[in-house]
């Protein structure tokens, strides 16, 4: 067989900062055409053609299909190598193999509970890709680098892609916004472009204390290390200049500011997320719930004494008929619930079956409570709930508050726009964004009633709560 070589172009700075280097996380965050997905693309495939024992892990959100994500663009390089002959035939299905070598390509989901405990039963993994990894938390970093324990010690790696867009999320609180430790490259304002930073562990092995040290290398680029762009694909970022600064900062310059359209510009993650806790269990616990074929989108809600809302449970799945979600939602439902709540639509009868959605969830054990369509009271009532404010101790806190496994939840809120044709509603668009933060607007639209405390009696035992703690900015 006759071996040619093959000129796949990378930009300068991907080459000189990620290609060349071997640290055992990346992350990459860039703007609009800053070229990151197509660099680490052409070398993931050339690390299927010529590792060893390689199995790769992408996650990515499954929602937009694959011919949408990372998936298609693998195929994209591999046919850019000529190296179609080599691997399984192009399809839908998630999977890429190389069936010279054996080694492949996993495609997973991230956003609920199964998906990451299917994630977890994966072994040998050498890679894992997260692409736009703006949802990532604390706990789902350290979850996915423990899994690389696949291939040659040297080829293991967690590289993370992201866009700017969340200045609430994550990698910007933990490695943007604090201190580096070692800065390679700066921007022309002097911000830190290419940089380390180094996470240590302490703890006793064998009654020897150990230190171990993870250098994570933070890489921003923007469409002006990417030489390969026509003037027309940078005039369309430079014109951003004068029609949306702050979303110039963002696409051009790898800045992580808040759009000024964002719709619950009150929710802040180091104020409304929190670890989650045991609850007294005398709380009322509610369960409220957006339902279509498309999605169903479920939270668990308690509310303490004084009506504070903590939301600690979610359920996210698509594709399920009623009585297969009402199944989910009993497997998932292992407390004493008040109320559960639903919108109006459930309500209306069906022409196939003559019955409503409200009447085959009550047949299978989820008997529903119906709440307000979302309107303008709503959502002003939920950005009342959200809004910040400081208690009796001087901590700056919210009366809701939602721990870090309703991951869908957070990242919805977050993201949510303002509607720009009325503005005291949100966007319906993307329609995935929508889901939990409906589901939301219809518990509060429920009114729901706190538990109150009957006065304590002699011999009364009270069930001691672990208290919710913030995260700890390392």
């Amino acid at each position: 067989m006759e071996m040619r070589n093959k000129e796949i172009k990378v930009t300068e700075h991907y080459y000189d900062h990620v290609l060349t280097q071997n640290y055992s996380v990346v992350i990459q965050i860039g703007g609009r055409f800053s070229g990151k997905s197509h660099n680490e693309e052409v070398r993931l495939v050339g690390n299927l053609a010529s590792k060893e024992n390689y199995k790769l892990l992408v996650i990515e959100d499954l929602e937009t299909g694959m011919a949408d994500g990372f998936h298609s663009g693998l195929y994209a390089r591999i046919n850019d190598f000529e190296h179609t002959d080599a691997y399984t035939p192009q399809s839908r299905v998630a999977h890429i193999k190389n069936t010279i070598n054996g080694n492949e390509v996993l495609f997973r989901g991230y956003a609920t509970e199964q998906q990451r405990l299917n994630v977890k039963k994966l072994v040998e993994i050498t890679e894992i890709i997260v692409e736009e990894g703006e949802w990532l938390d604390y706990e789902s970093f350290i979850g996915l680098l423990q899994q690389l324990r696949g291939g040659k010690e040297e080829d293991r790696r967690l590289t993370i892609l992201m866009n700017p867009v969340n200045p609430d999320c994550f990698v910007n609180e933990m490695f943007i916004e604090t201190p580096p430790d070692y800065v390679k490259v700066r921007f022309a304002d002097g911000r830190p472009k290419v940089f380390e930073k180094h996470i240590t562990t302490k703890f006793t092995l064998e009654g020897v204390e150990v230190e171990q040290t993870v250098v994570v290398l933070i890489v921003l680029s923007t469409h002006f290390d990417n030489p390969f762009l026509s003037l027309e694909q940078r005039a369309t970022i430079e014109q951003l200049k004068e029609t949306d600064p702050e979303k110039y900062m963002q696409l051009g310059e790898a800045k992580f500011i808040r759009p000024s359209g964002t719709f619950f510009h009150e929710f802040k993650r180091h104020i409304h997320v929190i670890d989650p806790f045991i609850m007294p269990e005398e709380w009322r616990r509610y369960f409220v719930m957006d339902y279509g074929l498309d999605k169903l989108a479920g939270y668990w809600v308690a509310l303490d004494d004084g009506g504070k809302a903590y939301v600690y449970k979610e359920v996210w799945e698509s594709d399920l008929i009623i009585s297969k979600a009402a199944e989910m939602i009993n497997e998932y439902t292992n407390e004493s619930l008040y109320e559960r709540y639903a919108p109006p639509d459930l309500w209306n009868r069906r022409q196939e079956t003559g019955k409503s959605a409200f009447e085959v969830f009550g047949e299978n054990g989820v008997w529903l409570t119906k709440t307000d369509r979302v309107n303008e009271h709503g959502c002003l009532s939920f950005k009342e709930w959200l809004n910040p404010y400081e208690d009796e101790q001087g901590v700056t806190t919210a009366n809701v508050q939602i721990t870090s496994n309703c991951v869908n939840l957070i990242k919805s809120i977050g993201a949510i726009q303002a509607d720009p044709k009325r503005p005291t509603l949100y966007d319906k668009e993307p329609h995935i964004l929508t889901h939990s933060v409906d589901a939301m607007i219809y518990f509060f639209g429920g009114r729901p009633a706190p538990y109150r405390p009957k006065m304590k009696t002699e011999g009364t035992k009270l069930i001691d709560a672990i208290k919710p703690k913030r995260k700890l900015r390392m």
